[in-house]
């Protein structure tokens, strides 16, 4: 496996009007950690006005996306009116969304405020060539991630059924180590199982998280890997403990072509907050 490097896939937004037909555009949301009060804070960042921020800056930066995956972390309080509210500015964008959970999320108010889900049948999305299979990796009442025996069975069965599918898969909990111990302690906890499958699948092209709130690039045989910023604060990368990052808030987009081929990018807004806690030790 190669080392992280944050220039490995990469092109300028303006490449995104260019590409060839057939490509699929994908944002990538991660980790908005919402809440029913509108006001809501974490570390003292309101999460909802930097979500918003977040969304309209990409909207106005990348134009027209085919669809967006949400991995995981939606609302940190898990109350009905937080998915709600998201849903409502999701509703925005006009596409198709597509919601994972993460550790702090509600599983089955995820499935009654959005249709697609990865815990029903069907945990795969097909657009011309391409695949793009949602795990769900929460393992509840932990920080840490782990991917049960159905969900490891409906990613085999959707690969063996699409062999001829370019295949991305995304969910919330990272499934390999990225550097910070902290963090690394969080890990999809059965990894080896998961990647006993992907192994065997040379069509997987790219497997993209959430949940460490920071860009983070790696390949494992030839799979790329991507970790996803947060629509909130930013953890410090390559630490041993706790630490918010003072790199702005933001998401990324993957452009995946017909050939196989990614490129992908990240859009952060201007600034964080001032009423940011950097000191914080925790959430």
């Amino acid at each position: 496996m190669t080392k992280p490097n944050c220039n490995l896939v990469s092109t300028t937004i303006k490449e995104l009007a260019d590409l060839p037909s057939g490509s699929l555009k994908v944002l990538q949301l991660s980790d908005p950690h919402l809440f029913a009060d509108q006001d809501g804070r974490l570390l003292g960042m309101r999460t909802l006005k930097s979500f918003i921020k977040v969304l309209n800056h990409a909207t106005k930066t990348l134009g027209q996306m085919d669809l967006v995956v949400v991995t995981g972390d939606l609302v940190h309080d898990a109350t009905a009116i937080g998915y709600s509210r998201l849903g409502e500015h999701l509703a925005t964008l006009g596409i198709p969304v597509y919601c994972l959970p993460g550790n702090h999320d509600d599983t089955a108010l995820i499935a009654s405020t959005f249709s697609d889900n990865p815990s029903g049948s069907k945990i795969s999305i097909q657009h011309n060539n391409w695949s793009i299979i949602l795990l769900d990796s929460q393992l509840p009442g932990s920080e840490s991630g782990h991917i049960s025996s159905s969900q490891l069975a409906k990613l085999a069965a959707n690969l063996q059924a699409h062999p001829n599918h370019h295949t991305m898969i995304c969910l919330h909990h990272q499934a390999i180590p990225i550097g910070s111990t902290w963090l690394d302690t969080m890990t999809v906890d059965n990894a080896d199982d998961f990647f006993a499958i992907v192994d065997q699948h040379p069509q997987v092209k790219a497997i993209s998280w959430g949940h460490v709130h920071q860009d983070f690039e790696a390949v494992r045989n030839g799979v790329k890997l991507f970790g996803t910023p947060s629509t909130c604060f930013q953890f410090t990368p390559k630490k041993e403990t706790f630490g918010i990052d003072k790199i702005p808030p933001g998401c990324r987009w993957l452009a995946l072509l017909p050939d196989g081929q990614i490129t992908t990018g990240l859009v952060r807004i201007k600034k964080i907050p001032t009423s940011i806690d950097l000191s914080g030790s925790g959430y």
